[in-house]
């Protein structure tokens, strides 16, 4: 009795589920049926949407086209090098009596810098001048006995040849006094050799001897004047660029050294503020380097550059151009070339064609295409076609010096 119990409650519950469905799917189509127009208009609004609710423009960031001075300079490395060096010798022997100035003080044309004992000197420049005194004093004598024998000769008391004699003894004579008033200046040269002054003005070195060594024409440098008023820049110029310079001379094109403004810039970053000029070109390629010396000179009031420094000499037109100077982050390039996009009226972009040529700073002289005073797109471009209407906001202006 249990079994056909437990069937007949099974088919209850299995005829229940059925129900349940059909009633849910009834509800669905019903829902469907009651609601069909406003799903579809729903899609077709998710259709429309793009068109309906349009992408903002693209953010971009745009400059003012500057006008500057361009220029671009040639660089080279330079060793200063004083125009005016004198190493100070002492030119008799003696033991230094005295050093009158101190290390690294500026000195002038004509200071005093050393004495040498003069004592020696003096005795010789004394007994040198005996022997002028005597010398003269035998030629008197000589002058006298030639007077007396013309004298005799003429009363016939003599003969010729005693006169001949006595004729050479005073020209002998004569000479002797020429020899010891010889030995008598060059005693006096010696003692001047004693006061060593200082030959140019600019600024000594250390005195290499001190008061009481014996010094002497070997015993080398005493001490080193540079002069640094006005020092000298000496750098290299590559042959090729020589060669372009000689072409451009023969073809009349050929730079004036008084167009050219020279400048330096210091070890410490600094730039140095007065400015030079050409001095010299080698007439001759080094072989070795293959490059040409050639000197500049710098005036160097404040003892700034010291010889043997190195400094980098920066060498342009004084005269250049003014030409637009786009930002290198605006300009784009394809198989046509470089081009920019410039923004116009209701903030739409167009492509510009531009010819570029030195570099300035952060960005490229224009040497065709811009006036300057235009908007450019400098962050952005990547998104950005012909006639497309974009949303601008202002960026800072290029910077860069000449």
């Amino acid at each position: 009795m249990r079994a056909p119990c437990e069937r007949s409650e099974r088919h209850r519950s299995v005829a229940r589920r059925r129900w349940i469905s059909r009633a849910s799917w009834a509800c669905l189509m019903a829902a469907c049926l009651g609601g069909a127009a406003p799903p579809f208009v729903s899609s077709v609004s998710f259709a429309q949407q793009p068109g309906a609710r349009q992408a903002p423009p693209p953010a971009v960031v745009v400059e003012k086209i500057e006008v500057q001075q361009v220029s671009n300079p040639a660089q080279f490395t330079g060793r200063v090098e004083a125009i005016e060096a004198v190493d100070i010798r002492a030119r008799v022997t003696g033991f230094l009596h005295s050093v009158d100035f101190k290390d690294g003080q500026a000195v002038k044309a004509g200071d005093t810098l050393f004495e040498i004992e003069p004592d020696q000197l003096n005795a010789l420049v004394a007994s040198a001048r005996a022997q002028v005194a005597r010398a003269d004093a035998t030629r008197i004598s000589a002058e006298r006995s030639l007077a007396r024998n013309r004298d005799l000769l003429a009363r016939r008391t003599v003969s010729q040849a005693t006169v001949d004699e006595v004729q050479a003894a005073f020209d002998v004579a004569s000479a002797d006094v020429q020899v010891a008033q010889a030995a008598l200046d060059t005693a006096e040269l010696n003692l001047s050799y004693a006061h060593i002054t200082a030959p140019i003005s600019g600024s000594i070195g250390r005195a290499t001897f001190t008061t009481g060594n014996l010094v002497g024409p070997d015993s080398g440098s005493l001490a080193r004047i540079v002069s640094l008023d006005t020092v000298r820049v000496a750098f290299a110029v590559t042959e090729g660029l020589l060669v372009t310079i000689r072409q451009q001379q023969a073809s009349g094109g050929g730079l004036d050294p008084n167009t050219l403004k020279l400048s330096l810039r210091l070890a410490n970053g600094t730039d140095y503020g007065t400015p030079g000029r050409i001095e010299f070109i080698e007439n001759e390629i080094d072989p070795q380097t293959g490059t040409v010396a050639a000197r500049a000179v710098f005036p160097n009031p404040r003892h700034i550059l010291l010889p043997g420094q190195f400094v980098t000499l920066y060498v342009q037109e004084k005269d250049a151009p003014s030409l637009p100077v786009v930002p290198q982050t605006a300009v784009l390039q394809d198989r046509e070339g470089r081009f920019v996009y410039l923004l116009g009226k209701d903030n739409i972009v167009s492509q510009q064609r531009i010819h570029t040529g030195a570099r300035v700073g952060n960005g490229w002289a224009v040497t065709k295409g811009l006036d300057g005073g235009e908007q450019v797109v400098v962050e952005g471009i990547q998104r950005l076609a012909q006639g497309m209407t974009v949303q601008p906001s202002q960026g800072q202006p290029v910077g860069g010096g000449t």
